[in-house]
């Protein structure tokens, strides 16, 4: 039995979506932090995602001195990361609403991010 070239590639396309199976809800988002598990958003829901739970409020914080070069960038993605890992340790994998304050002290600045965590 002879195959073409196009009919060879067919049917590898064919095997390779079927071992494949359906892509996960996972591979389906385009959001950077879909890869840590948990999509983080200031939104009250996500485009094309049912909330399944609510889990409840999500709170972290970081301390910036004022003296010395650390950026503040650096301490509201720090921020950022331990948010979205107490978010998973609940067991969700989005937080909504995120709301990022800088709280500024005499000798320090205070970053904090809150949010909702969710199951979607």
């Amino acid at each position: 039995m002879e195959l073409s070239l196009g009919a060879l590639l067919m049917l590898l396309l064919i095997l390779f979506y079927l071992r494949r199976g359906n892509p996960s809800e996972k591979e389906k988002l385009t959001d950077p932090d879909a890869e840590r598990g948990v999509i983080v958003t200031y939104s009250k829901h996500i485009p094309g995602y049912e909330v399944k739970r609510i889990l409840g409020p999500v709170e972290s914080s970081s301390v910036v001195p004022l003296e010395g070069d650390y950026p503040l960038e650096l301490a509201e993605e720090a921020t950022l990361e331990k948010l979205m890992d107490k978010a998973k340790n609940m067991g969700a994998n989005a937080i909504l609403e995120l709301k990022m304050e800088r709280e500024e002290h005499a000798t320090h600045i205070k970053v904090v991010a809150r949010g909702l965590a969710v199951v979607i």
